[in-house]
């Protein structure tokens, strides 16, 4: 399931993930499990009436975070790309406090998103860390419950 916080002009999507990671090929524990949190933009259509449901359109991200481990409780592959093109995430950033506490982390990312999204979605996004961050801790907290046996594709994700 994947839960979405929709503002004027950007949305914030949160899905727990479970992949097996492409770039260690061959290696020991190669799984990774936990929350990627996406910043992306976001179109409304036109709303014929009052009565009219209004399309959301969302769009490539344009920034992810990703709260992934190798084992549950291990926090050792949390990062993010504060660049991505067409939806495809630029150069990993690696961040210390974001292993040792990625709740408060995101609360204070989110809270500093002005420059990316602009002041009206920055300021709203910011009111609405708090109840994001409450949320991304429950999921964090499924990942991290002892991890089912589970089946891979040829992508490495999840099937089923």
């Amino acid at each position: 399931m994947e839960r979405i916080w929709a503002f004027e002009t950007s949305a914030i999507s949160a899905v727990l993930v479970d992949f097996l990671d492409p770039a260690l090929a061959g290696q020991p524990d190669i799984r990774e499990r936990g929350v990627r949190l996406e910043i992306r933009p976001m179109a409304v259509g036109s709303i014929a009436t009052i009565y009219s449901s209004p399309a959301l359109s969302l769009k490539p991200a344009i920034i992810r975070i990703d709260m992934l481990e190798s084992a549950p409780h291990k926090a050792d592959r949390m990062h993010f790309h504060p660049g991505m093109v067409d939806g495809e995430p630029e150069e990993r950033t690696f961040d210390e406090k974001m292993g040792d506490n990625p709740i408060d982390w995101l609360r204070s990312y989110l809270e500093q998103l002005h420059d990316w999204v602009g002041q009206t979605d920055g300021c709203s996004i910011a009111h609405a860390a708090e109840a994001i961050t409450r949320e991304t801790a429950e999921l964090l907290d499924k990942a991290r419950q002892p991890w089912p046996e589970v089946a891979h594709d040829e992508r490495g994700l999840v099937v089923g």
